[in-house]
């Protein structure tokens, strides 16, 4: 299969965004049982360091294959990236444009408001000292 820049299809061209996936959520359950793991075992004794991390390196590596070898969560992580690549991504000076009239559209919608509650605070200030 050629390599196709424009898709990023091609020789192991989902397949890196794929195992990129994994290694970010490995990345991530290694943080989270890392702290996890630190106020568990704080709860009974002073936590080891180099054991917590060991043991978060552990279970994150763990998840992670585990994740990678069950076939449904494989077959939904391969499924996103081909999804994922059929994007259309805006160029720089379209993320420009639409940023800019973002921008003038919060604006004008701050104005209007500004006015709807400058008159309610009017109205409701008359009604209040009658």
């Amino acid at each position: 299969m050629a390599n196709d820049e424009n898709t990023g299809v091609g020789t192991l061209g989902l397949e890196r965004w794929v195992q990129f996936t994994y290694i970010v959520g490995a990345l991530f359950s290694f943080w989270l049982f890392d702290h996890l793991v630190k106020e568990v075992w704080d709860i009974f004794d002073e936590p080891d360091p180099t054991l917590v991390t060991a043991i978060s390196g552990v279970g994150a590596i763990l998840l992670m294959v585990g994740l990678y070898k069950h076939a449904g969560t494989n077959k939904f992580v391969n499924e996103c990236a081909a999804e994922l690549s059929k994007v259309t991504w805006p160029t720089r000076k379209e993320t420009q444009a639409q940023t800019v009239v973002v921008l003038v559209v919060s604006a004008i919608a701050a104005a209007i408001l500004g006015v709807f509650d400058a008159v309610w605070s009017a109205v409701t200030d008359l009604i209040y000292k009658a």
